[in-house]
């Protein structure tokens, strides 16, 4: 009998311990609400990219350190114009790039090959993993037009059609010859799409390639900043509607940039903000899956109190 009072009391004192702590923890707590592109699939275990809308929702004790809440494995926010580096974390390490090497892709390909260049989607980029921009085996695009389910939908055909179109080996060797000439040192391209992991480079130098893109190739970035786009259709291809996975697209901020996802790179984005007038470059690489927009907000946040 008095064992089992006794359990009694001790189960009312936890269920009393626990509510106070429960209210405690509401009380000091913030939301963090971002809208973001985070539906993906893995077939052989490969990730890529699809633009569906869904609301994250993060509940973070007020008291935590906001910096150790970022997932990435490596960061960097940096002052565009002037290279100052505000924040960096593992800023120098070689990691995978994924997606964001179709920016490469495109400065190459820009340079090489004239705008009305037609692009064949033959049934050798099928083998690569699919990918949102509904671009078919047997269709043609010109060079300016295949550029945006590239940038926007982050298509991993579209990027090997336009490699293969001016030679493979050839097209690869000058995005790797480009990056050292524009200040990334530690980058390496083994693929136009990024799909492959030895796709790598350092967040400093994703800064630099920023900075490249920046001052020397607006037109890109004016791409990767457009919403969505309708191609009509033609004899060469039908008509498609591409639109920009990018998380911040709808941010009136927004300069431009590029995301990124593999299963050995997790997530990476380039984006560039413009901030009290400065063009400020926010850079994260391995982040968890589904947690690049968050990690970038927490970084836009902490640059904003500095």
């Amino acid at each position: 009998m008095i064992s089992a009072i006794a359990l009694l009391v001790v189960g009312a004192c936890f269920l009393i311990r626990y509510s106070n702590l429960k209210a405690y923890s509401e009380r000091n707590s913030e939301k963090i609400i971002l809208t973001q592109a985070e539906t993906y699939n893995a077939p052989d275990e490969a990730f890529f990219e699809n633009p569906k809308d869904v609301e994250k929702e993060i509940i973070v004790p007020k008291y935590v350190d906001p910096l150790s809440r970022v997932t990435s494995r490596a960061y960097l926010i940096g002052d565009i114009e002037t290279g100052k580096i505000y924040l960096n974390k593992n800023s120098d390490v070689q990691l995978p790039v994924a997606s964001m090497s179709k920016l490469v892709t495109a400065i190459i390909a820009t340079k090489t090959l004239k705008e009305d260049t037609m692009i064949q989607i033959s049934s050798s980029t099928q083998m690569i993993p699919p990918d949102s921009s509904g671009v078919r085996v047997g269709e043609q695009f010109s060079l300016k037009e295949i550029l945006y389910p590239m940038l926007l939908n982050s298509s991993n055909i579209a990027a090997e059609a336009i490699a293969s179109t001016s030679g493979r080996i050839n097209f690869l060797e000058l995005m790797s010859s480009l990056s050292w000439e524009i200040g990334m040192p530690q980058a390496y391209f083994a693929d136009p799409s990024g799909v492959d992991p030895h796709n790598q480079a350092s967040s400093k130098d994703i800064f630099a390639l920023a900075q490249y893109l920046y001052k020397s190739r607006p037109d890109i970035l004016e791409i990767t900043r457009t919403k969505s786009i309708s191609v009509a259709s033609t004899t060469d291809h039908d008509a498609h509607d591409f639109m920009s996975i990018h998380p911040f697209i709808n941010d009136e901020r927004f300069i431009g940039g590029k995301t990124g996802r593999t299963k050995e790179a997790g997530e990476t984005m380039l984006t560039i903000l413009n901030i009290d007038g400065k063009a400020t470059v926010f850079v994260i690489m391995g982040s968890n899956i589904g947690m690049r927009a968050i990690d970038t907000k927490i970084l836009i946040d902490e640059y904003l109190k500095m």
